[in-house]
């Protein structure tokens, strides 16, 4: 399962759909606080957090810090219209492990579902 945490409505519905294209379970959340309160009550279940970061609200920076705290080994993929060197340098002052920029395609977030974890059992 894979949470989808956005607060652009157009790229929850082709998100969810190409996750299901690629055979996956698939939750979306509208903003950060959403996505915590999603997270939380699917906790064992979801593999994989797609995290925008320039939100409304709770920035998706501090979203990637609490399900950290909740749950250390989860695997978060950042995915912005930003580049990973700015935010690297500006939002997170470190190196992002891993990063699709947005718009993706599905050929993209293909490679990076199965490198993250493995397209099985997801």
């Amino acid at each position: 399962m894979v949470l989808l945490i956005d607060d652009e409505e157009v790229v929850r519905e082709i998100g969810n759909d190409m996750l299901k294209t690629l055979g996956l379970k698939c939750l979306t959340a509208a903003n950060g606080n959403e996505g915590i309160e999603i997270f939380k009550k699917n906790i064992t279940e979801i593999k994989l957090v797609i995290l925008d970061i320039e939100m409304p609200g709770i920035s998706g920076e501090k979203v990637f810090h609490i399900l950290r705290e909740l749950r250390p080994e989860i695997k978060i993929l950042i995915a912005s219209g930003y580049g990973r060197e700015y935010l690297e340098t500006e939002i997170f002052k470190g190196k992002i492990s891993h990063f699709i920029p947005k718009p993706f395609k599905i050929e993209q977030l293909s490679y990076q579902v199965n490198k993250l974890i493995g397209g099985r059992d997801a």
